[in-house]
C-alpha cells in the first residue's frame, strides 16, 4: 500500500498541495493548447495562401519556360540552364510560441538577383523572363516549406499538450481528489472514535468517584 494513502494529517496536506499543483498545471496546459490552436489557424491560413501563390508562380514559370524553349530550342535552353547555380542562399531563424520552435526564412541574406550566368547575346528575353519566374517560384517554395514545417510542429505540440492535459484531468486530479476524500473520511472517523472513547472514559471516572450514602456513615459503638 502506498504510504501516502495512510490517513494522516501530513498526507492530507501533501495531497491538497499536489492537487492544487495538478489543477494549476492543467489550467496552464489548457491555455497553452488554446494559444497553439490560435497560432495554427493563422499559420494554416498563410499556408493556404502560399500554396495558391506557388501554384500561380509555377504556372507562370512553366509558361515562360515553354516560350523560351520555342524561341531558342530545348537543347539550347537545357545547355544554358547548366550554368545557372542550383543552390539558394537562405538563413533559417526560429521563433518560439509557448515553447514550440517555428522556422522563419530570414530576408537579411543578400542575393544578387541581377547576376547573369549566361551570354545575353545568344539568348532571348523570354529566357530572362523564365529565369526570373523560376527564381520567384523557388523563393515561394522555400517559404511554403517553412510554413508547412510550422504547421506540422504546431499539430505535434497540440497533440502532446492535449495528451498531458488529459492525463492530468482524467487520472492525476481524480486520484488526488479520491485520496483527499479517503483520508478526510478516515480522520473524521478516527476523531469520532476518539471522542466516543473520551466520553466513555469520562463517564467511568465519574462513576468511580460517586459513593453510596451508606458508605459515608460512621457507626459508633
Amino acid at each position: 500500500m502506498d504510504t501516502l494513502n495512510f490517513p494522516t494529517k501530513r498526507n492530507l496536506l501533501l495531497a491538497r498541495q499536489r492537487l492544487a499543483l495538478a489543477r494549476k498545471g492543467y489550467d496552464l496546459l489548457d491555455k497553452k493548447r488554446q494559444v497553439l490552436i490560435s497560432e495554427l489557424a493563422v499559420v494554416q491560413g498563410q499556408a493556404n495562401q502560399t500554396w495558391e501563390d506557388l501554384h500561380q508562380a509555377l504556372h507562370i514559370a512553366h509558361e515562360a519556360l515553354h516560350i523560351a524553349q520555342v524561341e531558342m530550342g530545348r537543347d539550347r535552353v537545357r545547355q544554358v540552364s547548366q550554368g545557372i547555380p542550383k543552390h539558394t542562399a537562405a538563413e533559417v531563424l526560429f521563433r518560439s510560441i509557448m515553447g514550440t520552435e517555428l522556422p522563419l526564412i530570414s530576408n537579411n541574406v543578400k542575393i544578387d538577383v541581377q547576376a547573369v550566368y549566361y551570354n545575353l547575346s545568344t539568348t532571348t528575353v523570354s529566357l530572362d523572363e523564365a529565369v526570373m519566374a523560376w527564381n520567384k517560384a523557388k523563393d515561394i517554395i522555400i517559404s511554403w516549406a517553412a510554413i508547412e514545417n510550422s504547421v506540422n510542429r504546431l499539430n505535434l505540440h497540440i497533440k502532446k499538450t492535449q495528451k498531458r492535459a488529459n492525463a492530468l484531468g482524467n487520472i492525476t486530479i481524480p486520484m488526488y481528489e479520491a485520496r483527499i476524500k479517503y483520508i478526510q473520511e478516515r480522520l473524521e472517523e478516527r476523531e469520532r472514535d476518539e471522542l466516543a472513547r473520551l466520553k466513555l472514559v469520562k463517564g467511568a471516572s465519574s462513576s468511580a468517584l460517586t459513593y453510596p450514602q451508606d458508605d459515608l456513615k460512621f457507626h459508633w459503638r
